[in-house]
């Protein structure tokens, strides 16, 4: 990713394209940074300090987790704006890394504006690591966390299985483009189930110790933290929205365990 440091050049005045390139990039970056898992008052940090890096003035930033808009004009007095809409958020902190480092680049070095559409392209190439592997570390954070919750080795054996199928519901849900909620209630719903069923057949020994290392694996973690931090850095509209959006996927994964004890629940004491 490291190109030639000779390609960057200080910018002359800035033309209608060179500032409609700027905010092409700005917009494609944020995007792709809030995608990627970037917290919203990073994101608006960064753009904020690119257009000001290349001596844009009255800038305007209207960012939430689905919408992003800015506007800015040169010294010159030349005015552009820009608006993007934000697909549904997912977490991939190498791509994230990668942006982040970029945002610290075009900050330092501001290359030439028609070079960063290019740059942003760069940034995003990242190693993508095949299913298995990513598999395999679910499954071995899985275990540790079962014995964390005082699970047994039948236990830890049920929740690397457990993990395996879930992993895989994922994969085939996510091609399909189900709800968010609906596909929490599914997993949650599954995996209990399968507990359910490995405690009535006698292998597994705690019930309670394999569903809860289970909802570690889908519970959203990442986008809490990133709702509370919303809400401390004037972000409370962003932050009180995620809140909510997390509060309703916890509420579909209790859902799908409470229907799945609704069902099969007399199979087993626990």
């Amino acid at each position: 990713m490291e190109r030639d440091e000779t390609m960057y050049t200080p910018p002359k005045e800035l033309t209608e394209t060179d500032i409609g390139q700027i905010l092409d990039f700005v917009v494609c970056l944020s995007r792709d940074m809030i995608v990627s898992g970037a917290n919203l008052e990073r994101v608006e940090l960064a753009a904020d300090k690119i257009c000001s890096s290349y001596d844009l003035r009255d800038i305007s930033i209207f960012l939430l987790s689905t919408h992003m808009s800015i506007a800015a004009k040169t010294q010159s007095g030349l005015y552009a704006s820009r608006q993007i809409t934000i697909p549904p958020a997912g977490i991939h902190l190498s791509r994230l890394k990668n942006l982040n480092r970029l945002s610290y680049r075009v900050c330092a070095k501001k290359p030439v504006p028609s070079t960063l559409q290019h740059l942003l392209e760069e940034s995003e190439i990242v190693r993508e690591y095949p299913d298995w592997v990513i598999l395999l570390g679910q499954i071995v954070g899985m275990l540790c966390l079962c014995f964390l919750f005082n699970g047994s080795f039948h236990d830890a054996i049920c929740v690397a299985v457990i993990t395996a199928v879930i992993h895989y519901l994922m994969m085939l849900l996510s091609k399909l483009s189900i709800n968010r909620f609906l596909c929490d209630f599914l997993y949650m719903f599954a995996a209990t189930c399968m507990a359910i069923f490995t405690v009535y057949i006698g292998f597994a020994d705690h019930f309670s110790s394999v569903v809860i290392t289970i909802t570690m694996l889908i519970l959203p973690g990442i986008p809490l933290v990133n709702a509370v931090r919303n809400l401390i850095c004037d972000h409370e509209i962003n932050g009180f929205l995620q809140i909510m959006k997390v509060a309703f996927e916890t509420l579909a994964l209790a859902m799908g365990t409470v229907a799945a004890l609704g069902l099969f629940g007399r199979w087993i004491t626990w």
